[in-house]
């Protein structure tokens, strides 16, 4: 039995998002890994908010929308008011 680490760099975290969106950053940080290693800035960013337990009271969804608002932000795009 392996003990997986997973490497996250804030260039991955920006791939990924504009592949398969917040879910698939998220999963990116929850499915098949023992530990996380992560770079300084955005990818430290989105594992502050998926270990926080005030944010799992909120659930999966509004932790997605909190990681997209994150990317986006990090990524110089605005957010859209309604």
């Amino acid at each position: 039995m392996g003990f997986h680490r997973r490497h996250i760099d804030n260039e991955t975290v920006h791939r990924l998002f504009n592949s398969g969106g917040a879910p698939a950053v998220f999963d990116l940080y929850t499915k098949g890994v023992d530990s996380l290693v992560m770079e300084i800035g955005l990818a430290s960013k989105i594992s502050d908010v998926i270990d926080n337990s005030d944010w799992h009271l909120l659930g999966r969804h509004a932790m997605e929308e909190e990681i997209e608002k994150i990317i986006r932000k990090d990524l110089g795009i605005e957010e859209i008011k309604k």
